[in-house]
């Protein structure tokens, strides 16, 4: 008997000393004296276990539960071995086994946790980390555990709260420092979230302290520096990255979006090419390589791209969303307005929605219908058309619009009332405006074309009308560049793709018989001491821009709401579009099924400003000489 003993305590000390192999020639040589001591045949269990000799410890603790089946450090070894054979649902059975004996085990739920988060059941993992949380409230990494279920649940806010938790236990806990810095990046999508960049950065940096090569953390870093509008700082953060991990596809991907930020377009799709090849399987890689064939008006193969990336994951709102933009370049309008729905309630898509009293295709006579803008000023003033086939139908017509629009919407004479606030006691069906083609079902030869449908009112249109001297010039309005949105990274890149240099622009206003009138209202204005009239100052709103138009004999602007506001006038107005032209243009044919009155002038490649204004050159000279022609004719029919 004293043998025996002697043999477990060698045993037992081998163990603590991690001496594996004696340890185990101890536990065996004691179990073969004929003991059948459940101790033993744990230690022993357990002592594989921490070898890896995952079927060994198995046996040996599937022994000792048999001996002491009320054991939960017995069982829930158990339950640890059988999970790693894969035997998921019969370690579950022993960890609740456990977890019956003793509810608050802690070995038996933090094993449970990680299975269900394992499986993506986010929600029964987090709930077994916050009860060792309880048990546990001063130990950091349960903390981050339990956030990073809450991240993955969109439960943004309590997520970083807990990461906050264990940063204020640990300072130096880096999974904390990385998750809580992915978690402020997401959040800082949004232009109200800038804030929470910088500080996502900053916790980044910190963990490269001490990891300074560790590709994920530069992989992070660079998407919070492009967030920032830093795509040079960026590319050099996923550089790093790739350095570290050549095949590291994820960080591939986002050099790619990087890439195209600063307009290397080709090298854009070549590094997305490359994490495809690495990631055969990835819908990420699909949809951004996508999306810069869309840049390159490459719509048809982006279509197919997207339609892959549905195939992996049919769920993807971003494939879904870039979908339903190609199919409308393409005028594919069936399904384009049907996939452009997956836009609302997304802030970098279609929006805040409030899916409240959603007009669905019911009667309307005697109703009310209460049509909300959305986007920019330009969706409203291109898609408030329908509001004329909803009054047709006999409702009344309500429009929620930002107050630059209100005085010029509020004389369309289908539109009854202009509320301040979405109060669903004002309403009895609700509609966002760009929602409107999709309840029709318009098709490009179903598109309501009739213009005008903007107007303006006979007070403000003489008050303008004033200002104007009666001569023969030929009067053009000019908009040469957007509201530049210095506040939000992609629309801002989005902007410098649409606007032109004034350098540029103002070439044109040395063109014989012209007088220019600046309509450039955001973003920059002409310099001093320039050759174009400049009231702007004056406009209020874009009843006072639409007065201004009025009097002009053609609109020049680029792809921006004065655009729209001239076509939904019936103005002439040419519209000068980026090669990556915005679904609406149709990939800038030269005509427009929505506006009669208008005319595109697409670049021909990316950046190529010069020969657009080349063609718009000698199209004005033309329209000059047309004018004139026909004044002098006017002239001599009224001398006879």
């Amino acid at each position: 008997m004293a043998q025996t003993a002697f043999l477990l305590q060698t045993a037992i000390a081998h163990h603590k000393a991690q001496r594996f192999e004696e340890a185990e020639q101890a536990y065996r040589k004691f179990l073969r004296a004929g003991s059948t001591n459940p101790d033993a045949l744990r230690l022993l269990g357990t002592l594989y276990l921490q070898m890896g000799k995952i079927t060994q410890a198995a046996s040996f603790l599937e022994k000792a539960a048999r001996i002491r089946p009320k054991d939960p450090e017995i069982l829930t070894n158990l339950g640890v071995a059988l999970r790693g054979l894969n035997q998921t649902e019969a370690a579950l059975k022993r960890f609740n086994q456990a977890l019956t004996l003793d509810p608050d085990y802690a070995p038996a739920l933090h094993n449970i946790a990680a299975i269900y988060a394992a499986q993506g059941q986010m929600d029964k993992a987090a709930q077994r980390y916050s009860r060792l949380i309880d048990l546990f409230p001063r130990n950091s990494p349960l903390y981050v555990d339990c956030a990073n279920c809450l991240f993955a649940l969109g439960k943004i806010d309590q997520a970083i709260a807990f990461y906050e938790k264990a940063l204020a236990l640990d300072p130096h806990n880096s999974p904390a420092m990385v998750n809580l810095g992915m978690a402020l990046s997401y959040i800082g999508k949004t232009e109200a979230s800038k804030p929470w960049l910088q500080r996502a950065r900053t916790l980044f940096e910190k963990a490269l302290e001490t990891t300074p090569d560790n590709p994920v953390i530069l992989n992070n870093l660079g998407n919070v520096l492009r967030q920032q509008g830093q795509p040079e700082e960026a590319a050099s953060c996923f550089r790093r990255a790739l350095q570290a991990r050549p095949d590291y596809a994820h960080a591939l991907i986002n050099m790619a979006s990087t890439l195209r930020d600063l307009n290397r377009i080709d090298d854009a799709i070549n590094s997305c090419q490359t994490a495809l090849a690495l990631a055969p399987n990835s819908a990420e890689a699909r949809i951004n390589l996508g999306t810069f064939l869309q840049q390159k008006g490459e719509h048809r193969d982006a279509v197919t791209l997207f339609s892959e990336a549905l195939e992996i994951n049919p769920s993807s709102i971003d494939a879904l969303w870039n979908k339903s933009l190609s199919l409308l370049a393409l005028g594919q309008y069936k399904e384009g307005w049907t996939l452009h729905e997956i836009g609302l309630g997304f802030p970098h898509m279609r929006g805040p929605y409030s899916s409240s009293k959603r007009w669905e295709g019911e009667p309307l006579d005697g109703q009310r219908l209460l049509i909300t803008s959305e986007q920019g000023f330009g969706d409203t003033l291109q898609f408030i058309r329908y509001a004329q086939k909803i009054k047709k139908m006999g409702a009344s017509v309500h429009v929620l619009c930002p107050k630059p629009l209100q005085r010029l919407l509020a004389n369309c004479p289908f539109i009854d009332i202009l509320p301040e606030t979405m109060d669903d006691s004002s309403f009895d069906y609700h509609i966002p405006v760009m929602s409107l083609p999709y309840a029709f079902e318009t098709t490009l030869e179903t598109i309501p074309a009739q213009t005008p449908y903007l107007y303006v009112s006979d007070e403000t249109q003489r008050a303008w009308n004033a200002r104007f001297l009666k001569n023969s010039a030929f009067r053009v309005g000019l908009v040469w560049a957007g509201n530049p949105r210095t506040t939000n990274a992609t629309a801002h890149l989005i902007d410098a793709r649409r606007s032109l240099p004034w350098a540029m622009a103002s070439a044109l206003l040395d063109v014989d018989g012209t007088v220019f009138y600046s309509l450039q209202k955001d973003g920059p204005r002409p310099p001093p001491d320039t050759d174009i009239v400049d009231w702007m100052d004056d406009v209020q709103d874009f009843e006072d821009t639409a007065a201004i138009i009025q009097n002009l004999d053609l609109v020049l602007s680029v792809d921006t709401a004065v655009a729209h506001l001239a076509g939904g006038l019936n103005k002439p107005v040419w519209i000068l579009s980026r090669a990556d032209a915005c679904w609406r243009w149709l990939q800038n044919k030269p005509q427009s099924p929505w506006y009669p009155s208008a005319r595109i002038f697409g670049q021909p490649r990316a950046g190529d400003w010069a020969s657009v204004l080349a063609t718009v050159r000698i199209a004005l000279k033309q329209k000059v000489s047309e004018h004139y022609l026909a004044s002098v004719s006017q002239t001599e029919a009224f001398a006879r």
